[in-house]
């Protein structure tokens, strides 16, 4: 305790020092929409897609977690299971940063109370707005000096305080009340002040609450002074529109915080708030720009979780170490003393570069903090290996600095970081069957959902590649994520796996469902109208109430809309009338070129219920996964219009062709684009041979 207020004293003195500003990584607070992929990510920074491991591309907020478990101090949360295979999205591995911080809790239940929360991170005074109610109600009803009818009004009078949104108005002190209410009632006052954010106010009034004679007031009014005074310094630094900006934060204001942090510690130093105080003592080094002093509190919080004064909030302490150990232009590697923070530090550095600004640790560099891990050699020793792999592209000798014999017993997430490199290693250098048995043999001793996750993820390529349908399907399959599962159906198998899932009696219905509509929707795709009519007879006998979301069963909601099939044709003139789905897909098996039947299939690509087929169509030019050459009605349009004859449906191809670049330019029929020049002569074609079409009077630009 002398140690700190004397490192608070010395603080106050700095605090009178200018202010330095600092800038935030290009990674962090990034909003960003995700979606999972089943590669497994190199050294390439993601927030998407993070794995249960110590990497160079996991967000860092993530490797913060996995060594905070690894110390017993968080405990990470497996996701619940998802409802079903069609709205399934995240599984368990891979996982978006953001969804994971979130399923975090304290490991230890002896953590003091921090006053740093999620939604509250930049309103710090909002944090107790609500969770201090049942400690003021609990004392106005323990005090003996106050009337039952002047306890109602207090209690009362402090329910009403609930949103820090709005402004609160200050309650009126009756001058007929005891004493003690009225000390209590200017408490409650400068609490609404303080929730105003009328700091100054706040401060006055609970500086003189701390000469009264209520203990529980006269603690609780100190303590509160170190917020007030925390709150003011925030806000003299607040910019036009919000933002933070140190250079602004008056000095005055922050030597005030640091001289009632130093009181409160003198005052009681085994107080009710002393862990919720050394909390806020790091807001305080941050905002003075102390990166040093923030560190080593941060390394001791880490390091006594059984202290009174222990405080880190597992749902938040990642991202405030990211934010201000991390994410500063202040960080020098050379300070990074502990451990812990080079750890984060040198995997940060291991990644990929993006910009000419960033830079890669060397060999030497890593090698020069051996001394750092004395205590912890197999966790440097894995950071070697990262480096061989990722950086050295030296997978054999990487494998050098692993463990020799494989795990049988997976207990910690250092031992998960050093079976799942091995892995890794064992993919590029060894035969794919010795690294598949490798990856089998852990997946058959998982202990954890995080663990199987990985283990099936690492599986899955060498499955993709031998189409092994078995491993997917069935109460024995090994790929049990549903994610994993989805993105085999839909973007993987063949259109033998395919066929074979939807004539399986192991499968369940819900793969049955998706790979059908895949099948259904990638055989329109290619033009296979064989297999397309072959998935057609496997349609449900009311396929017409499959509407996914849409659909009035709740059971049905929980599957692919194969209603889109049940599509009932159009007309486009009076001359030609498209036939139903169901019958263009014998009649196009038979007369595969004929064009009238080729622009109706273009009909249905442009209606509602293929609106996947865009999607996959793109996908499908990159990787086929069926056979048949790719439907484009861009081309059903140019075969038309090089037709010599004069008819409404060349008017009408002439109109189409034009509208695939409508409104932007860009050619949405994926057909080869044309140059503008081809695209006004057509639309003076249009115009000049067909001037009484509706197709000629409704258009009136080429794009």
């Amino acid at each position: 305790m002398h140690k700190l207020l004397k490192t608070i004293r010395t603080t106050v003195y700095l605090s009178m020092l200018p202010l330095c500003a600092y800038t935030i990584h290009s990674h962090a607070g990034a909003d960003i929409s995700c979606q999972p992929s089943t590669t497994l990510s190199n050294n390439q920074y993601t927030a998407c897609d993070n794995l249960p491991v110590l990497s160079p591309a996991n967000d860092n907020r993530v490797n913060i977690l996995l060594l905070l478990s690894d110390k017993n101090l968080a405990t990470l949360l497996a996701p619940k299971p998802t409802a079903s295979l069609w709205n399934t999205e995240y599984s368990s591995v891979p996982f978006d940063v953001n969804s994971f911080t979130q399923r975090v809790e304290n490991k230890s239940s002896s953590s003091g109370k921090s006053t740093s929360s999620a939604a509250y991170s930049y309103q710090e005074h909002c944090n107790s707005i609500t969770t201090g109610l049942s400690d003021f109600t609990q004392q106005v009803k323990n005090d003996a000096h106050i009337s039952a009818s002047e306890k109602d009004i207090l209690i009362k009078a402090r329910s009403k305080l609930l949103e820090c949104t709005a402004p609160l108005s200050l309650m009126r002190i009756d001058p007929n009340w005891s004493i003690y209410t009225r000390q209590y009632a200017s408490y409650l006052n400068a609490s609404i002040a303080f929730y105003n954010t009328n700091f100054s106010t706040a401060t006055k009034i609970y500086a003189l609450l701390t000469q009264v004679d209520q203990p529980w007031l006269k603690e609780t009014a100190q303590y509160m002074l170190i917020r007030s005074n925390l709150n003011a310094a925030y806000q003299s630094g607040l910019a036009e529109y919000g933002d933070l900006d140190v250079n602004k934060i008056n000095p005055v204001l922050l030597k005030d915080f640091f001289n009632s942090i130093t009181q409160y510690f003198e005052l009681y130093p085994n107080g009710r708030y002393v862990a919720s105080a050394r909390g806020l003592l790091r807001r305080g080094y941050w905002l003075n720009n102390q990166p040093d002093l923030l560190r080593h509190e941060l390394a001791w919080q880490i390091n006594h979780p059984q202290s009174k004064f222990y405080n880190l909030d597992m749902q938040n302490v990642a991202f405030e170490i990211d934010r201000h150990v991390f994410q500063t232009e202040n960080l020098h590697k050379k300070k990074l003393e502990d451990p812990f923070f080079l750890v984060i530090y040198d995997l940060m550095q291991m990644r990929k570069p993006e910009t000419k600004d960033d830079t890669v640790i060397s060999w030497t560099e890593l090698n020069a903090q051996k001394d750092s891990f004395k205590q912890q050699p197999e966790l440097f020793q894995y950071l070697q290996a990262n480096h061989l792999f990722f950086v050295q592209n030296k997978p054999q000798e990487a494998l050098n600095y692993l463990p020799t014999e494989n795990p049988k017993s997976i207990s910690t997430y250092l031992q998960l970081s050093q079976a799942f490199l091995k892995g890794r290693i064992l993919d590029k250098i060894e035969p794919q069957a010795n690294a598949q048995r490798y990856w089998e043999n852990l997946l058959g001793q998982t202990k954890t959902v995080y663990q199987r996750g990985l283990f099936e993820l690492a599986l899955y390529p060498h499955y993709l590649k031998q189409q092994n349908l078995e491993a997917f399907i069935g109460a024995n399959a090994k790929i049990k994520q549903l994610s994993l599962q989805k993105s085999f159906i839909e973007q993987s198998a063949n259109e033998y796996s395919l066929i074979k899932m939807v004539e399986s009696s192991t499968a369940n219905i819900a793969q049955k469902n998706l790979a059908l509509y895949t099948l259904l929707n990638k055989s329109l795709v290619h033009q296979n109208f064989s297999l397309f009519n072959q998935a057609y007879r496997s349609l449900p006998t009311h396929a017409a109430q499959y509407k996914g979301y849409n659909s009035e069963s709740t059971m049905l909601k929980n599957y692919p809309p194969l209603a889109n099939f049940i599509w009932k044709g159009s007309v486009i003139t009076p001359q030609l009338k498209c036939p139903e789905l169901k019958l263009l897909g014998l009649q196009l098996s038979e007369k595969p070129q004929d064009l009238d039947l080729r622009l109706c299939l273009g009909e249905f690509f442009r209606s509602e219920q293929s609106w996947q087929i865009n999607r996959l169509t793109a996908t499908e030019k990159q990787h086929a996964t069926v056979q048949g050459p790719i439907f484009k009605r861009g081309e059903v349009y140019k075969d038309i219009i090089s037709t010599p004859s004069k008819s409404e449906i060349k008017a009408y191809a002439l109109y189409r062709a034009i509208q695939c670049y409508a409104p932007a330019g860009d050619n949405e029929c994926h057909d080869q684009d044309v140059a503008k020049t081809v695209r006004k002569r057509w639309f003076d074609e249009l115009k000049r041979d067909y001037p009484n079409s509706t197709w000629a009077k409704s258009l009136k630009y080429y794009w």
